[in-house]
């Protein structure tokens, strides 16, 4: 008799003729029967548990159908690994996931595969601190601990534009078992951006062989020595508005790593809220010239070249934003601000409406619509 049933709303067993068993955990907030990593698991081999965790407890309590605990849930995992005659274990996760690949993993004594996982509970401005379900303490705060007493490869990849991740994957960098990369250009999905260039696959499968996996091309140097540590102070002091804390810390970043983007965005948008406009818009250049697709530092750019008086060409920036999902509302706000300034009420009036219609949760962005609006009908 088998350990649980195939089908759950947190779970799905695929049996197959094989040693191996590879356990993929969904990332937060994943819906009940709903799953991630669903095509690979439906591709390989290897017998499949398909993980969602339900509520956002990063696989620190129990899940429902597998066990009340966290130590109970692993011991499933065990029961199903004899009941299959799986010798050969494989945990992989993103996120919150690959939290749970970690923890989960390295009780088991299986490889695991991880990307842009939190090694700590207790981060600052993480996703842990936003998401967590309020109430719930989690058992192990650090992973540090656990990860020592690995026994199996721990692959941890994480972006270099997420400095929580970052600084997360520098916590444990040094331990036996972990190899740590971090990845340029990346945020807090790896997978995503692997998978954009087909190398998702070929990654999971030489993991599932068993294989040393190799440094990426595009592999960074944002785990070497303190940089993590100093742009994560950087990222937090900016979070809290402590711009001249935000650039120390970035210039320290930039000096021990000249290409990173994200510190030369963060040296950037410090010295912008400084009114360093000049040197802000150096720092931002540079950023974009490393990672084009960096959009909150060309909306910055856009911002200080648009202070330093140069308004033809911060419009002609602003403009190329304008349909941009993550910077699209600010881009436009910002354009009808500069409009407004030139008394082209008409145009203002046009992009205020589309700020609104791209970012409705800005109360500052309805404010300043409903102000034009009345000036305009007054008119």
């Amino acid at each position: 008799m088998s350990p649980t049933p195939l089908e759950h709303a947190r779970f799905r067993v695929f049996p197959r003729q094989s040693d191996q068993l590879v356990i993929f955990f969904s990332g937060s907030s994943t819906p009940d029967h709903e799953f991630r990593w669903w095509k690979i698991a439906n591709r390989v081999d290897a017998s499949v548990i398909l993980v969602n965790n339900g509520p956002n407890e990063w696989y620190q309590g129990g899940i429902d159908g597998l066990g009340e605990t966290r130590e109970q849930v692993t011991d499933t995992f065990r029961a199903w690994a004899a009941h299959l005659n799986a010798s050969r274990l494989y945990t992989v996760g993103t996120s919150m996931g690959g939290t749970g690949a970690l923890l989960h993993g390295a009780a088991l004594g299986a490889r695991v595969l991880a990307f842009a996982a939190e090694t700590r509970m207790d981060w600052p401005w993480s996703n842990v601190r936003r998401l967590m379900v309020k109430g719930f303490t989690p058992p192990v705060m650090d992973l540090r601990p656990v990860l020592e007493r690995a026994t199996a490869p721990i692959y941890l990849y994480v972006g270099e534009c997420e400095p929580v991740d970052l600084v997360s994957a520098k916590h444990v960098a040094d331990l036996e078992y972990v190899f740590a990369e971090s990845m340029p250009r990346v945020t807090h999905g790896p997978p995503n951006y692997l998978k954009n260039r087909g190398l998702l696959d070929p990654l999971v499968d030489g993991f599932l062989d068993d294989a040393h996996l190799p440094r990426m091309p595009e592999g960074g140097r944002g785990l070497v020595g303190g940089f993590a540590t100093k742009l994560y102070e950087a990222y937090c002091a900016d979070r809290e508005k402590r711009f001249k804390d935000a650039v120390r810390a970035a210039s320290a970043a930039t000096r021990s790593y000249p290409r990173s983007e994200y510190a030369n965005y963060l040296l950037g948008k410090g010295l912008l809220h400084l009114k360093h406009y000049a040197k802000a818009e150096a720092a931002l250049s540079e950023a974009v010239r490393l990672h084009p697709g960096l959009w909150p530092a060309r909306l910055s750019l856009a911002t200080a070249i648009e202070k330093q008086d140069r308004a033809v060409e911060a419009v002609a920036l602003y403009r190329k934003m304008a349909d941009n999902v993550i910077v699209g509302g600010r881009a436009n706000y910002a354009l009808g601000q500069v409009y407004l300034s030139k008394g082209s009420m008409a145009s203002a009036l046009q992009r205020f409406r589309k700020a609104v219609a791209m970012d409705p949760h800005r109360a500052a962005f309805q404010a300043k619509l409903d102000q034009v609006e009345a000036d305009y009908a007054a008119r």
